[in-house]
């Protein structure tokens, strides 16, 4: 498995991740790489298995705190329990770490899986909101909980 910064040639598998995950597009304006900013995919015998992202938000969100924020990440259906969402973790991890001491995500409060996946990376809560920096959970019926891990 070879996990790299996304590319603008990678939109077409991106896109068939984000159908089969049942998740919004994410469009070539989300793919391109900025300096605040990173979009790494996984790619399996030349084929994209699996895409994620972070953010960074320049202001706090009420309780929420500004920083670098791990985003989505998604791996085909066919290809998940394999180490790919480790693997993209990872390398956003790394990427933060070398510009910041803290980072931050945030997941809906049933999502069992992103909550032990990030736990291995030192991920702990710090509060349960209704929306984080404009997003909400199941259209604000269940909560988000943020977490924060520190280098």
């Amino acid at each position: 498995m070879l996990v790299r910064p996304a590319t603008p040639d990678d939109e077409d598998g991106v896109e068939t991740i984000c159908a089969a995950s049942g998740r919004d597009t994410w469009n070539l304006n989300t793919l391109l790489m900025r300096q605040k900013r990173l979009v790494v995919v996984a790619e399996v015998g030349g084929q994209v298995v699996g895409v994620a992202k972070t953010h960074f938000h320049e202001e706090p969100d009420h309780e929420a705190p500004a920083g670098h924020y791990l985003g989505g990440v998604m791996v085909k259906p066919d290809r998940r329990r394999r180490g790919i969402a480790l693997a993209l973790t990872e390398a956003r991890m790394k990427w933060i770490w070398a510009r910041d001491d803290r980072s931050y995500y945030f997941t809906n409060e049933h999502n069992a899986a992103s909550i032990r996946l990030h736990a291995t990376f030192g991920f702990r809560a710090l509060g349960r909101f209704v929306s984080i920096h404009g997003v909400t959970a199941d259209n604000g019926q269940s909560d988000l909980i943020l977490f924060a891990s520190s280098r």
